[in-house]
């Protein structure tokens, strides 16, 4: 964790009090490190997590015995559970919303053909509870079997409270040069997906050089699209993650 303290404390000369909890971008990082394969095919390189405030830490989670050694505090970060599912927590102090659907249909589009948007309803909310948390245990276990890894640009949360954070731009490109580049890079994958224009606006040079012709840039899973453009992008993550 030496290199992201680092890194952590370079961005804080950008983010000053806006900075996340260095406990928060260490947990967060401690689930990524969890679903890492140990072979990496395709790396989802998405933006960043949502700010997670010491409070929010405070939050246990219940064990999950289909994950031993899996982290037991709550993070706003689709690798935690928790984040979405109310009753992992099992606390009133669970926020009202949280929670990224949009980017549980990314992850299920990388473990499954994609044909309808019915396909989806594993992993949303008519699904019942118990069951769909048993859904979504299933595919991080088969993303990390297939070698599908989520890496975020940015090690610290560039979002807080809905609205993003004054010189978010400034802290994304301190965090890919001085950490999230290198561990890309070093992963050696076959295919990189770069989630957002944004992103790809600060990482895409590198990866043209890293990675050229094994790059792929999606819009978000939150931009203004029309339904018909989202369903496309969620078939090309289908398309490259199970060749």
């Amino acid at each position: 964790m030496q290199k992201l303290r680092e890194s952590y404390s370079n961005i804080q000369r950008f983010l000053g009090e806006d900075t996340e909890p260095l406990e928060s971008v260490e947990l967060v990082e401690t689930y990524r490190r969890y679903f890492k394969p140990s072979r990496i095919r395709v790396i989802l390189l998405a933006e960043s997590h949502v700010y997670t405030y010491d409070s929010d830490r405070n939050l246990p989670l219940l064990p999950i015995s289909e994950l031993p050694g899996y982290p037991d505090r709550y993070a706003r970060f689709v690798n935690c559970l928790g984040y979405g599912e109310k009753s992992l927590t099992g606390s009133t102090r669970h926020p009202n919303r949280d929670g990224t659907p949009q980017f549980w249909k990314i992850f299920y589009s990388c473990c499954n053909p994609i044909t309808t948007t019915d396909d989806f309803a594993p992993i949303l909310g008519k699904t019942p509870t118990q069951q769909r948390i048993e859904n979504k245990i299933n595919i991080l276990k088969q993303m990390k079997d297939q070698g599908v890894w989520l890496v975020d640009a940015s090690i610290v949360a560039l979002y807080k409270d809905s609205k993003k954070i004054p010189f978010m731009f400034d802290a994304l490109k301190e965090s890919w040069r001085s950490y999230t580049r290198d561990v890309v890079v070093s992963s050696k994958p076959e295919h990189v997906i770069c989630i957002g224009k944004g992103v790809a606006s600060v990482v895409g040079e590198d990866l043209e050089k890293y990675f050229p012709s094994k790059y792929t840039v999606i819009a978000q899973p939150n931009a203004f699209l029309s339904a018909e453009e989202h369903f496309a992008n969620y078939q090309t993550y289908s398309r490259i993650c199970n060749r």
